[in-house]
């Protein structure tokens, strides 16, 4: 089974990125999807993204500024701390994953 690589950013890295990260990974798990979460500020972003080379971006803050590589989308971390909509962004995120990264 393929490990995907999960970027998780919010505003300081510290506590939303944590929770957004430990939702998703349940989340995934649930639809038999295996990733490793990292999480992290806005500002450290840039230099994250070249290392880990992420399959998917989720985040609760804009990352306009940041340099995503064209191949890695990024979805809205929101629903994952709110609660609202979350069959429907694992079920996009699911669908992405397995379809695009496969």
């Amino acid at each position: 089974m393929k490990e995907y690589k999960v970027l998780a950013i919010c505003g300081a890295g510290l506590a939303t990125s944590t929770h957004v990260a430990k939702i998703l990974q349940d989340g995934l798990k649930k639809r038999n999807l295996t990733a490793s979460i990292r999480t992290c500020s806005v500002g450290e972003a840039d230099g994250v993204i070249l290392n880990l080379v992420p399959d998917v971006i989720i985040a609760t803050v804009s990352v306009d500024s940041v340099k995503k590589p064209e191949n890695t989308r990024v979805f809205s971390g929101i629903p994952l701390l709110t609660g609202m909509g979350l069959d429907s962004i694992f079920d996009e995120i699911s669908e992405y994953l397995l379809t695009e990264k496969g």
